[in-house]
């Protein structure tokens, strides 16, 4: 996913308030946007010259993955199970109680 951040530069004349896309924009305020809810205005804005666009970074996709694991990820994920279970197994076991009631 790619961000960017977006300003609206009221053109002489004009409205202060401009809506496209979906977002509302004001006049000299920033406005953060993502690929993945804004991918239109992240082509169109670039070019257009009332606005002032700064490409941020890329992110890394939430979207999980379709389809099955590789071999590859299966081998990680059962390195952290197998990790895990030496930790539990390691750690002191906690003692347990039994609870007393009072007798009225």
């Amino acid at each position: 996913m790619k961000t960017a951040k977006a300003t609206y530069n009221v053109p002489r004349g004009d409205s202060k308030v401009v809506e496209m896309g979906g977002m509302t924009f004001f006049d000299g305020q920033e406005v953060e946007l993502n690929s993945d809810e804004h991918g239109h205005l992240m082509s169109k804005l670039p070019n257009n010259q009332h606005f002032t666009f700064v490409a941020g970074e890329d992110l890394p996709d939430a979207k999980p993955k379709r389809g099955r694991p590789s071999n590859a990820e299966k081998a990680a994920a059962d390195a952290g199970k197998a990790a895990e279970a030496q930790a539990t197994a390691a750690a002191p076991a906690a003692a347990v109680l039994p609870t007393v009631q009072p007798v009225l």
